[in-house]
């Protein structure tokens, strides 16, 4: 076990040292921004530079880390999360909400607020978002939608400010549906009058401090302020997402000033940038998982006892303590502390063991078949690095894996023989796992929709019993039944048909301009509002 280790620490180091970016070229200096006196001349341009943009800004049509980045600063939700003030829900598009019954809001929606296409946002708007055209229209939208919201009827326009909306079922959790990914509020008026689904998907209309200007597609998403904004004006002029996928030449361009804002940093990188004159690292885990997703309906790995081997093959603490210098943390199964009462300590997840996975790898009757695993270039931080390592970890019990690299999620989801292995990240929404396990592995997820991707079989053959916990946890308010549920769930997904490996909590490492006031919250997205970013 000893000579195990030494082996897997001299393939990080160099794995490590290959994906290193502190040999790469710098790029240009820009002119520095100005500091805001008042007038518009004194607003400066933001740029942001991102390892990867979303395609499309449509809410319910992209469901990334990458789409939520940038569609925060665009449409908004009735609730708002504050994030400086323990995450508790204050007012947003709705001055006030209250609940009728166990299965209704009623929410008394701002005046005055507009569309960044003039228009004065109403109730008829916001029912229109959650309505039959949008969240439940099968060729436009709803897809990713009714993970999140699909548990709801159709909403009730009480008056022109005024709108109820109503769960199928008793759901606790209705608040934090409506302050949360997937609740943005869009222009009806604007939907409506776009050529089709995917001039709307482009030329997104919602409330935000800053409207979409252009999307360029991989390069980049201008967005300008939006003078019109209910709330504080927009600190910058404009903000401009600019995709430089190297991450070396995003910390050349933050210590250049090319760059104001820089993402996906790794963990060995944060020291030069804090030892650089004028800029800092900040940021850290968020409250998601990343995982490596089994498509368990592969004929090679539809196993449980293969897909296990390949779990317990994995020393994930010594992923954590080499790659990312201990600053992120091993998950204990497919749940986050964060979940408080709902979070089960007690509970025992698969751990690293080599030895019994090489006796369920002979249980399998796996016979060396290659398993490919396809990856985008460091869309997630280390992506490329991490994979490399879990390569030659699974090599070391006698499991065959290849690294296919692909371009773009399409290629990564496209049904075919050789879909095995991808990279995921399951965000805990709502503080609950009803937004973490239900939601990505409940019926509704877009893991287990048929027709997706070039294939008519979903990645996941679960039960009826899963299902039947998840309702459970869903409606019911007994803290006792939902913890005897959500341990069901975890059993089953960890043990009885593994479902994924859950590698770390996700982080979020940034650079920015000292000149720059701005913090991380604990999510994917970036709020550039005046509530969270200024300039000195």
């Amino acid at each position: 076990m000893r000579n195990l280790s030494k082996v897997f620490r001299t393939v990080i180091f160099v794995t490590v040292l290959m994906f290193s970016v502190g040999f790469v070229m710098a790029g240009g200096k820009a002119e520095e921004p100005a500091t805001p006196a008042g007038g518009e001349a004194s607003r400066p341009d933001l740029v942001v530079a991102v390892q990867k943009n979303p395609p499309v800004l449509e809410p319910m049509r992209e469901n990334s880390n990458v789409h939520e980045r940038v569609l925060y600063s665009i449409a908004e939700t009735l609730i708002l999360i504050d994030f400086k003030d323990n995450q508790k829900f204050i007012p947003g598009l709705a001055t006030e909400w209250k609940r009728l019954d166990d299965r209704t809001l009623e929410f008394k929606l701002r005046e005055g607020v507009k569309f960044h296409n003039g228009e004065e946002m109403t109730a008829e708007d916001v029912a229109f978002s959650f309505g039959q055209e949008r969240l439940f229209n099968k060729e436009k939208g709803g897809t990713f939608g009714q993970m999140y919201l699909g548990g709801i009827e159709l909403p009730e326009v009480v008056d022109r400010y005024t709108i109820r909306i109503r769960s199928k079922l008793p759901d606790f959790l209705l608040e934090k549906r409506f302050a949360n990914y997937m609740s943005e509020i869009i222009s009806k008026k604007a939907f409506l009058e776009a050529t089709d689904w995917e001039a709307w998907s482009r030329n997104v209309v919602g409330t935000g401090p800053y409207k979409l200007v252009e999307i360029r597609t991989d390069d980049y998403i201008k967005l300008e302020a939006f003078d019109d904004y209910w709330g504080k004006k927009a600190p910058a002029r404009t903000v401009t997402f600019k995709v430089v996928p190297e991450v070396a030449a995003r910390i050349a361009g933050l210590k250049t000033g090319e760059y104001d804002i820089i993402t996906e940093i790794p963990p060995d990188q944060l020291e030069s940038i804090d030892k650089a004159e004028g800029v800092s690292s900040i940021g850290g885990p968020i409250p998601n998982i990343r995982t490596v997703q089994f498509d368990e309906t592969n004929e090679i790995l539809k196993s449980p006892d293969l897909r296990r081997a390949m779990i317990m093959a994995i020393d994930r603490q010594l992923i954590v303590d080499s790659l990312y210098h201990g600053r992120t943390t091993v998950p204990n199964g497919y749940q986050m502390k964060l979940f408080g009462d709902m979070y089960l300590e007690d509970f025992k997840a698969l751990t690293y063991d080599p030895d019994k996975a090489r006796e369920l790898i002979k249980k399998s009757g796996y016979n060396g078949e290659t398993i490919y695993y396809r990856i985008l270039p460091d869309y997630y931080t280390l992506e490329v690095a991490t994979a490399q390592v879990l390569v030659e970890m699974w090599k070391a019990v006698g499991i065959n894996v290849k690294i296919e690299m692909k371009e773009n999620w399409s290629q990564i989801l496209k049904n075919d023989e050789t879909r095995h292995l991808f990279n995921v990240s399951n965000t805990a929404n709502y503080s609950d796992p009803v937004g973490q396990i239900w939601r990505r592995l409940g019926p509704k997820s877009w893991m287990r929709l048929e027709d997706k991707y070039g294939g008519k079989e979903p990645v996941y053959n679960f039960s009826k019993e899963f299902d039947e916990w998840g309702r459970t946890l869903e409606t019911s308010t007994d803290l006792e039944t939902r913890r005897k549920v959500v341990r069901s769930m975890l059993n089953y997904v960890e043990y009885e048909n593994p479902a994924q490996i859950n590698l770390h909590a996700l982080t979020m490492f940034y650079g920015k301009r000292d000149e720059i006031d701005w913090i991380p919250y604990p999510d994917a997205s970036m709020d550039l509002s005046a509530a969270n970013l200024s300039f000195k």
